[in-house]
């Protein structure tokens, strides 16, 4: 059942219900008010009798007895009284109220109020109804008792019109708050399921609206966040593929017209041969370092679980570090490093981490600047910094620096896959960590990674947090300056 036909079911209902209530309330006074006339009628039985006894014509013939003359003029109370006996009916006592309307006389008769049930009987002549009872008094006398019901009438008739107006109101008032609700709820979910149907059929940039300050409004703004988002993530799949693409292309177009040069017999010197197998073997390795890289990515997406061993990082650093001095023997690499630092997590996993932006920090930069790596611990955290001193990046660059397959223009000429950074954020973010840059053109680049530090590890928090710029040792640091050649990692 749909959301409007259950909100119509539910109006339907409220309004069968007070009509029921409504009915229930004036049956209810109704019945109160004739219960107390029947009261009043069971009083006044005696009273009755004895008007009647003694307005008794001492002849048996009625006609010819005349009508007191005060038949019509009482005053005092709502009373009928009157006399049957062969047919003919003598009024004793009548209730000016009526304005000379005489009830009718019930069939059954009794001997007392208290046998028989008084019954509700209508005006001879006119509107009106009577609550009435016909006894026989003990001198054989019929004697028709009666009230008359005016004001039951216009009470119940008054509580009716009040009843009815009230669930006419609350009928306007559900039909304008259903409109309200329709218009502000279900007309925009019905928008909503027509843009998505939309959205299926192709039209990607559908969006849906809702009006402000509604719940709806919100859900609009969330899908349509939502829609964006995919949107820019399949945006970012597609160049992804196109840039995979692109990168694989060229090895395989290497491989490719070096194996069909050969089947031409175009490679039969030897040294010729021997060159083609080499760059062969190289584009393959260059090709299989590629899909190794993208399988890591792959895996680290899906939440690959990482090895979660406490190790000395603070060696690593160091062993990183010495290894690219060895590797650059002509570049200078500040080395402040805090002792006995460590952290759970993966080593090899972070050791290619370090590695890959000491490397980054030696190749993008010009030969006689300098390279600092810090490693320290800040607050409830390892901080791990690596500054250069080179070009630095532009805030547009420095946006993308984390994009996979992303280079900028001035790195192109460069060999490289534009994987590395990418590949260190999620190695990084696996191990629970956190990786930023900090860059300015022409000042140089500071990457820093935030490493969660063990619970069991007990650092003083009081540790100053290393300078970039400083090219002195810090208290309780390790200052070292190695010289190293310029190589890609």
């Amino acid at each position: 059942m749909s959301l409007r036909a259950r909100l119509l079911a539910a109006a339907l209902l409220l309004v069968t219900s007070l009509g029921i209530s409504g009915y229930l309330i004036v049956r209810t006074v109704e019945r109160s008010e004739l219960h107390q006339i029947d009261n009043q009628l069971a009083a006044s039985e005696p009273i009755a009798f004895g008007i009647a006894r003694e307005s008794a014509p001492s002849s048996s013939l009625f006609p010819a007895f005349p009508q007191p003359n005060n038949a019509n003029n009482n005053t005092l109370s709502d009373i009928y009284v009157a006399t049957i006996a062969d047919g003919q009916r003598l009024a004793i006592v009548s209730p000016q109220a009526a304005k000379g309307k005489q009830p009718q006389s019930p069939s059954a008769v009794a001997a007392s109020i208290s046998s028989v049930r008084p019954r509700t009987v209508n005006s001879l002549t006119g509107s009106g109804h009577w609550r009435a009872v016909l006894l026989r008094s003990p001198d054989g006398q019929q004697v028709l008792i009666a009230i008359y019901g005016g004001a039951v009438d216009a009470t119940t008739s008054d509580l009716r019109t009040a009843v009815a107006a009230s669930g006419a109101l609350v009928a306007l008032i559900l039909l304008a708050a259903g409109f309200w609700i329709e218009r502000l709820g279900l007309r925009p979910i019905a928008g909503m399921k027509h843009v998505a149907e939309a959205i299926v059929a192709g039209d990607r940039n559908r969006r849906v609206s809702a009006s402000p300050g509604a719940e709806t409004a919100d859900l609009a703004a969330a899908i349509n966040s939502m829609l964006d988002q995919q949107n820019a993530t399949e945006d970012r799949l597609r160049q992804f593929l196109a840039d995979a693409s692109h990168e694989l292309r060229t090895p395989t177009a290497v491989i490719s017209g070096l194996t069909q040069l050969w089947r031409q017999g175009d490679l039969r010197d030897g040294d010729a041969l021997k060159d083609a197998m080499r760059r062969i073997g190289q584009e393959s390795a260059r090709m299989k370092a590629l899909v190794e890289e993208l399988l890591l990515l792959a895996r680290l997406d899906e939440g690959m679980p990482l090895p979660n061993e406490t190790f000395n990082l603070s060696l690593l650093v160091s062993d990183v570090v010495e290894t690219a001095a060895s590797t650059n023997p002509s570049r200078v690499i500040n080395t402040y490093v805090e002792k006995d630092i460590s952290v759970p997590g993966e080593e090899a996993a972070l050791r290619r981490v370090i590695t890959n932006l000491v490397t980054n920090a030696l190749i993008h930069t010009p030969p006689t600047s300098s390279v600092t790596v810090r490693l320290s611990p800040q607050h409830h955290q390892v901080l791990v910094e690596i500054a250069d001193q080179g070009p630095g990046m532009t805030p547009a660059d420095a946006a993308h620096a984390f994009d996979r397959f992303w280079r900028a223009e001035n790195s192109r000429t460069r060999t490289g896959s534009g994987l590395g950074l990418p590949i260190a954020q999620a190695i990084v973010t696996a191990h629970g960590g956190h990786i930023h840059l900090e860059t300015t053109p022409a000042q140089g680049t500071t990457v820093c990674v935030e490493l969660p530090m063990p619970v069991s590890a007990q650092y003083s928090p009081s540790c100053p947090q290393p300078q970039i710029t400083s090219q002195d040792g810090t208290a309780g640091f390790v200052p070292r300056m190695m010289r190293g050649s310029s190589t890609r990692l």
